[in-house]
């Protein structure tokens, strides 16, 4: 007996130490796992082993109450106690601090501002109704596609009433060469005066070497012009001139002289079976710019005169287009050109340029210190 109220008054103790803390007392703790049962030593209190069951007082207990004893179980070993921390003091009532109400007035939370509004997204198109295969429209296939389309066809000039295009007036231009009026003071006069004067010893002078000739009227056509312009139809040599010339004395002296002591002599040289009878020019005055349209042509004053060809008594006639190396039409040439640089201050011709490629030019323009220009 006195076993079994030793375990009866350890199972109450027992029940009194794990009892839990109730609801009224934990209330007034400072946080919500402070034990009030704890002393002054401030350590909570360890957890006290479980007591083993004693078999000689489970076999006493047996015999007394006349109950099996329980089978003695089997004893585990026991986990290592987990050292526990000190808790902070609990602090008395009396020194527990009690928050003093705040004397200002509590600040109003402000209201949360309003959202921005979104604009409002434009509606979505509706979706592309899909059609099966075989209902979409195909487009023909056009008949002439893969081919080239033909440009089309411009109007020809002057024909179907388009007039041709006409070319902007060059500052030289023949109009504005006529337009010009030339200006006409006593220093011009007594240049003029002269001139005449020049012109008529020429004129006699032609006629002395046997030049068959006529003078015309003096022509004045603003900036161009022929004073007493010679129209020659035979030279001193017996060569024939045509078409009819018109050209400034001086020129035609020019040119009788250099037919004379150069073309007669070169023609009876290289053919000597033919004789030369007449030379055809191809230009004498015409009031016209230059080539290049940068000045006045010698043709304007009636000093040049453009050589077209040679025509003898049998055969054909020589022009002036380069001939074939090593022949005597292309000796002849090089001769007559040659012999022309002298009695004219200018010769140009096949080689010079493509504007003379198939005449001779030949002018007596004066030049700085009497010098020729020949190429």
């Amino acid at each position: 007996m006195k076993v079994l109220r030793a375990v009866v008054a350890s199972g109450a103790l027992a029940c009194t130490v794990l009892a839990p803390i109730p609801s009224w007392a934990a209330s007034d703790l400072p946080w919500s796992d402070a034990n009030p049962l704890e002393g002054s030593s401030q350590q909570k209190a360890k957890p006290k082993p479980e007591r083993k069951a004693d078999p000689a007082k489970q076999a006493v207990q047996a015999e007394t109450t006349g109950t099996p004893a329980p089978e003695a179980p089997v004893p585990k070993p026991s986990p290592e106690p987990t050292p526990v921390k000190a808790a902070s003091p609990i602090p008395e009532p009396s020194t527990v601090p009690v928050p003093e109400p705040d004397p200002r007035p509590e600040a109003k939370e402000a209201p949360p501002e309003a959202a921005p509004t979104p604009a409002p997204s434009p509606p979505a198109p509706p979706a592309a109704e899909t059609k099966p295969v075989d209902e979409i429209p195909v487009p023909e296939k056009r008949p002439d596609e893969g081919k080239p389309v033909p440009p089309e066809a411009k109007p020809v000039e002057g024909q179907g009433g388009v007039e041709p295009a006409k070319p902007e007036d060059a500052p030289n231009s023949t109009e504005k060469l006529k337009s010009r009026e030339p200006v006409i003071d006593p220093a011009t006069s007594v240049v003029a005066a002269a001139a005449i004067e020049d012109a008529e010893e020429c004129e006699a002078e032609l006629k002395k070497r046997g030049v068959e000739f006529t003078v015309g009227e003096s022509i004045s056509e603003g900036e161009c012009g022929v004073l007493r312009p010679v129209a020659v139809s035979r030279l001193s040599s017996g060569v024939k001139v045509g078409p009819d010339t018109k050209l400034l004395c001086r020129a035609a002296l020019a040119l009788d002289v250099w037919m004379s002591d150069a073309v007669a002599p070169a023609a009876k040289k290289e053919f000597p079976d033919r004789k030369l009878t007449e030379f055809r020019q191809a230009s004498t005055y015409v009031c016209r710019p230059r080539a290049s349209e940068t000045g006045i042509s010698e043709h304007s004053r009636g000093s040049a005169v453009d050589i077209g060809s040679f025509v003898f008594d049998k055969g054909s006639e020589i022009g002036i287009a380069a001939q074939a190396p090593d022949t005597p039409e292309e000796r002849f040439l090089a001769a007559v050109r040659q012999g022309a640089c002298g009695p004219f201050k200018t010769v140009l011709g096949p080689g010079t340029d493509a504007d003379h490629a198939t005449h001779f030019h030949l002018d007596i323009a004066a030049r700085k210190n009497g010098s020729t220009y020949c190429k």
